[in-house]
């Protein structure tokens, strides 16, 4: 698990999308007094069976600018 303690926009990094529209990643999201957490799994592993090679956890300072970076995206959809 990674406590994330820097979160910062880099537009310098291209987005890769993929290419095929039948690739499914899963992930779990949940959140406590001090953390919101987020837990991916492995493409394809929607049954979630093969462990969460990338977790991250933001504390509240850091959660919030992720929550003004998604707004700014949604606002922009």
């Amino acid at each position: 698990m990674a406590i994330i303690k820097s979160l910062e926009k880099d537009t310098n990094k291209n987005i890769q999308r993929l290419t095929s529209k039948t690739a499914v990643t899963a992930a779990d999201f949940n959140a406590d007094e001090e953390y919101f957490s987020i837990w991916s799994y492995k493409n394809g592993d929607v049954a979630r069976e093969r462990g969460c090679p990338q977790n991250m956890q933001f504390d509240k300072e850091v959660a919030t600018i992720l929550r003004d970076a998604l707004n700014e995206f949604l606002s922009n959809a």
